[in-house]
């Protein structure tokens, strides 16, 4: 019995003062989410890369929303002149912990409708608060 008593204090305490936290944050609830930084190597510099996979925020495998990455570096070789690219994409709190599928497209700059998918396997990452994943053509 005592602990129950106990119980309903704290919770009474915590219900208070949760709408000094709310000020403190400037009147807003900031939702905890999970940050995922992808990466594609190995882009041909004719192409932009992007990510696309199976979840809501990486646009359910569909190219037409699959999220754009950003150029990070080029390197040349004797027959083809290559680049990195990575992007952050932000998961809900409520994915921490679940698995993500996700490959690298690619798509060409003057032609639109040219897209090109990396190779089977699915890159596979799992959604904590921070974490990057890498996936090469």
């Amino acid at each position: 019995m005592f602990r129950n008593g106990y119980l309903l204090v704290q919770g009474i305490l915590l219900l208070a003062i949760l709408p000094l936290l709310r000020d403190v944050q400037g009147g807003q609830w900031t939702p905890i989410t999970s940050e995922v930084t992808f990466q594609c190597n190995n882009v041909r510099t004719d192409y932009s890369a992007y990510v696309v996979g199976n979840h809501p925020a990486l646009g359910n495998w569909d190219p037409a929303k699959a999220i754009p990455l950003a150029s990070a570096s080029s390197s040349t070789s004797t027959s083809t002149s290559t680049s990195t690219w990575t992007g952050n994409v932000l998961f809900p709190g409520t994915d921490d912990g679940k698995d993500v599928e996700w490959k690298c497209i690619l798509r060409h700059n003057t032609i639109p409708t040219d897209v090109q998918w990396q190779a089977d396997p699915n890159n596979i990452v799992k959604v904590t608060f921070s974490i990057k994943s890498v996936g090469t053509f």
